[in-house]
């Protein structure tokens, strides 16, 4: 959508998997990481966890930067498209991420 030039529908669409992936953390994943608070994970695990955190709430931060200044709620500096795709690639690397610290938690192996 957002190269054809249907950018607001595309920032509407956006917005709306924006909430839904905030309910998806506070319903899903929230309560998922507290029932393992009192396990030992490693040190390279909790690095992950910490990254993955700190990168998804960048991300989710970008895209609401984002999503604001195309629909002109406020003025961005430079042009707001350049940073659509580095918003998704980065997306997709935490979306990754925590597969990873999911499997890595509660993979039987």
């Amino acid at each position: 959508m957002a190269h054809s030039k249907k950018v607001k529908p595309h920032c509407s669409l956006m917005g709306v998997a924006l909430f839904l992936q905030l309910l998806t953390i506070v319903f899903v994943m929230s309560p998922s990481l507290s029932s393992v608070s009192g396990i030992q994970i490693s040190d390279q695990l909790l690095l992950e966890l910490w990254v993955h955190h700190i990168a998804g709430l960048l991300v989710m931060l970008l895209v609401m930067y984002i999503n604001l200044a195309v629909k002109s709620s406020i003025r961005f500096l430079g042009d707001p498209y350049r940073l659509m795709r580095p918003a998704a690639l980065l997306w997709f690397v935490v979306f990754l991420g925590g597969m990873h610290i999911y499997l890595s938690l509660y993979s039987p192996l």
